[in-house]
């Protein structure tokens, strides 16, 4: 018995093309289960103890491992969405889906606010903020973690000479087949 080797011309080969979608973290899903630290008068011990302690946190081997978790549970996870590439006719020239996610640019950062956090029972006692004998314009911070969701999946694509990404339905940027043999045949996109 022989067995003959056929090779696939160079013009029908597939092409694997690598597409990264960066999600900046929702952090309002707080599947992480870390709340915010509590608020603190600017330049206050309080305020100098929360940076502290969220400086620490982000030293923990354990965080990078909470907020990889984190990105696949979040609400807005694009893990398993589909990818779709078009060729410069339009017609489909891959398939594929989004079938990994790591946490990236895990760092911790501050947001002002006018007053001290209300821990009373039910509601706000004053009419405005400004009634509010705590109220400093922008005297008061808090902390909280935030991180971008980077999700991976490859394609293999016809050749055509331009082509269109899709992520879950979502039309995406269109690229020359020089832009992305330039760009090694991966891709960056970024959620704004």
């Amino acid at each position: 018995m022989a067995f003959q080797v056929v090779g696939i011309p160079s013009s029908h080969a597939a092409i694997k093309l690598t597409v990264q979608y960066s999600v900046p973290f929702e952090y309002g899903d707080n599947v992480t289960g870390l709340d915010p630290y509590e608020t603190c008068l600017l330049d206050s011990k309080c305020d100098t103890d929360a940076k502290k302690r969220a400086a620490a946190f982000l030293k923990k081997a354990s965080t990078k491992t909470l907020f990889n978790t984190a990105c696949k549970k979040q609400d807005t996870s694009y893990l398993g969405s589909r990818l779709k590439v078009t060729s410069a006719t339009g017609s489909t020239a891959g398939l594929g889906n989004l079938t990994s996610v790591v946490a990236t640019n895990i760092r911790w950062d501050v947001e002002t606010a006018n007053v001290e956090d209300w821990m009373g029972d039910g509601d706000y006692p004053y009419e405005s903020e400004e009634d509010d004998p705590s109220y400093i314009e922008e005297g008061y911070e808090y902390v909280y973690f935030t991180a971008n969701c980077l999700y991976s999946g490859s394609v293999s694509l016809i050749k055509s000479n331009a082509y269109t990404i899709f992520i879950d339905g979502s039309r995406g940027p269109e690229y020359s087949y020089a832009e992305l043999a330039k760009m090694k045949w991966t891709v960056v996109l970024v959620d704004n």
